[in-house]
């Protein structure tokens, strides 16, 4: 009998908040943003803007926080000798796409610490790195999230070694989100 009427008491609460609207409904959502890159001479540039992906439309007005943000990375070395990448983000511009504009920011930081893909031996180096390994190269973590959570940003790739100054290829990068979100 103490069951039923527990169980009972429970549902009228909840009825109550129901029906005077102070029912609080939250969620971790994970929203993925592939981001395609291009290579002007060992610099990559790209323009982000989360508008665009339909998972962070449907919960941008109830976003309470950025939890974590973190990477995917996807990188060949087709050269003989080891080459290192690295990157920053910065504020959203989309005219903001040569090495020279990202050179002249002021207000761009590190988000990506050196990351060394090992030189090639007789067919193409291969290095990813997995959602967990990125957490190793983060710098800023707390600037990171605020950008995201304002929703554009710009992100700059730089790559140096390689026999040409190049170094390999990015073939696919991806943002990982979480958010957490409530609805009152």
């Amino acid at each position: 009998m103490k069951k039923k009427n527990l169980i009972l008491s429970g549902s009228l609460f909840l009825m109550t908040l129901l029906v005077s609207g102070c029912l609080l409904v939250s969620g971790t959502f994970v929203i993925v943003e592939t981001v395609n890159v291009t290579l002007q001479s060992g610099f990559y540039s790209t323009s982000i803007n989360l508008t665009n992906n339909a998972d962070w439309e449907d919960h941008r007005d109830k976003l309470d926080k950025v939890e974590v943000v973190g990477f995917e990375l996807w990188v060949t070395n087709n050269e003989p000798v080891e080459w290192s990448f690295w990157a920053y983000m910065d504020n959203f511009d989309s005219n903001c796409t040569t090495e020279s504009c990202a050179n002249a920011s002021t207000t761009k930081f590190l988000v990506f610490d050196t990351l060394t893909i090992p030189a090639a031996s007789e067919t193409s180096s291969t290095k990813i790195v997995s959602y967990a390994e990125s957490f190793q190269y983060i710098q800023n973590l707390d600037e990171i999230k605020q950008m995201v959570f304002d929703g554009s940003f710009n992100f700059y790739g730089y790559g140096a070694g390689g026999q040409n100054g190049n170094g390999g290829t990015i073939d696919s990068i991806r943002v990982i989100i979480t958010v957490n979100a409530s609805e009152t």
